[in-house]
């Protein structure tokens, strides 16, 4: 099964209930991960996610989430002082978005799931895909 690493903004994207102009941003968020609840894909989170995710929304959003998951579906990554360092050498202007791309080649993620363009800078280290393309 593929692994796949979710940036907060996915994650954003439905709690928030987000639209773009062509896309509902929230209903394309909660597709892919019914594809995870299906066995499709791995989830890879990381405690970098949550902490993002938890200063924008309430925890419990994103922590039920996780528990409609089956664990076997789900990989939890923690962030090392390792991983910040190595973030930090791949990006000078980018931290936050360097330590997503980290943490996500540390679990041997295939895909880093984002709407964020500034993770083009990081195209050669990882694959970069909209949740629509999976």
């Amino acid at each position: 099964m593929e692994r796949i690493y979710v940036d907060t903004n996915i994650y954003l994207n439905l709690f928030q209930g987000e639209s773009g102009r062509w896309h509902n941003f929230a209903d394309l968020a909660a597709h892919l991960f019914n594809k995870v609840k299906k066995g499709e894909y791995t989830l890879i989170i990381s405690d970098w996610v949550i902490q993002e995710f938890s200063k924008k929304q309430d925890m419990q959003e994103i922590q039920k989430l996780i528990d409609d998951i089956p664990q076997k579906h789900i990989i939890q990554v923690k962030t090392t002082f390792q991983d910040k360092q190595k973030a930090r050498e791949i990006s000078t202007v980018n931290y936050p978005d360097a330590l997503h791309v980290v943490l996500a080649m540390k679990s041997n993620a295939i895909y880093l799931v984002t709407r964020d363009s500034d993770y083009q800078e990081f195209s050669n280290l990882i694959e970069i895909r909209f949740p629509e393309e999976l």
